[in-house]
């Protein structure tokens, strides 16, 4: 995707934040994330959403003004548009938030401290009570459950269905469900209640900049694609899930930071939510033919499997 400046121009024109001067597609994220240089000699980020994805403008918008007054860090929201009038797609427009990935910074020797610190955001996130289950739209939660039984329930049928329209394979589909069931009770009911979930953190999720003493210090949480109302214990799982993925051996690092977990069976949640993000994950990655086809190897099959 290019954008001409002359265009950006004139959709920034009522921030009144300068003559843009360069624009320069960022690297790191999935879908294209543009800086926009101004005259000022500050910058702002503009993201675009193309039509049909899951996510959009107003759903990110809603999802990052659910922490603007916390003290986080995050971007300020500066403009939502999803009108496509000013530009042919909706967008939205943010400060620019310093650093590197955390992915870009994993042979860095401080990297551990920063794994950490990941790990006390993700706590502060889930500090953030919501007021029931449910994913996010432009105005709040749709199709608000009240309880997180009612909202794994949902995944997974979802999941599963998914599952094995994918071509998951009927004995491994069979095996999984029965393990999702044996073990719903033990996990599913104890949630201290729906709080504000990422769904989506990860180092390369992460923003980061280097101090005088050479220490990595958190400077930013982006992509709020995927955040929903959900169980914190789930949220975590998915955080360490796709962490240990780009970045092995994170998962003690970002645990200490995060501190206690809320659950009486603390490794047994973990387990259980980890079984069905990796179901999730992998169909979501055969859709997108990541994983061209049923029989495909893949690390995700691999591990599904050695949980049985």
């Amino acid at each position: 995707m290019e954008l001409e400046e002359q265009q950006v121009a004139a959709a920034l024109a009522g921030l009144e934040l300068g003559s843009v001067v360069a624009i320069k597609a960022m690297s790191g994220g999935k879908a294209p994330v543009f800086r926009v240089d101004l005259s000022s000699g500050s910058a702002v980020v503009l993201k675009p959403y193309a039509e049909g994805v899951h996510s959009s403008a107003g759903k990110d918008a809603f999802a990052a003004a659910q922490l603007q007054s916390r003290g986080l860090p995050v971007a300020r929201l500066l403009l939502v548009d999803e009108s496509r009038t000013k530009l042919p797609f909706g967008f939205v427009v943010t400060n620019y938030l310093p650093g590197l990935t955390a992915g870009a910074l994993k042979d860095h020797p401080d990297i551990a401290s920063l794994y950490r610190q990941m790990g006390a955001l993700l706590r502060s996130l889930h500090e953030i009570r919501m007021p029931a289950y449910g994913a996010f739209d432009a105005t709040g939660i749709v199709d608000p459950l009240v309880s997180n039984g009612a909202f794994v329930r949902k995944l997974i049928v979802n999941s599963f269905e998914w599952f094995a329209a994918m071509g998951g394979g009927p004995a491994l589909d069979a095996r999984l469900r029965e393990i999702a069931e044996a073990r719903f009770n033990s996990v599913v009911p104890h949630s201290r209640g729906p709080v504000f979930a990422h769904d989506d953190l990860h180092p390369n999720n992460v923003l980061a900049v280097e101090d005088a003493q050479g220490k990595l210090v958190l400077s930013g949480l982006i992509d709020f694609g995927n955040a929903r109302a959900a169980d914190a214990v789930l949220d975590l799982a998915k955080c360490l899930f796709c962490s240990e993925h780009d970045a092995p051996g994170s998962t003690p690092h970002l645990l200490d930071g995060y501190g206690r977990i809320d659950h009486p069976d603390p490794e047994g949640a973990l387990w259980y939510y980890t079984l069905l993000h990796r179901v999730t994950m992998w169909c979501w990655l055969r859709r997108i033919g990541v994983i061209p086809a049923a029989d495909t190897p893949s690390e995700l099959i691999d591990d599904l499997r050695a949980m049985v």
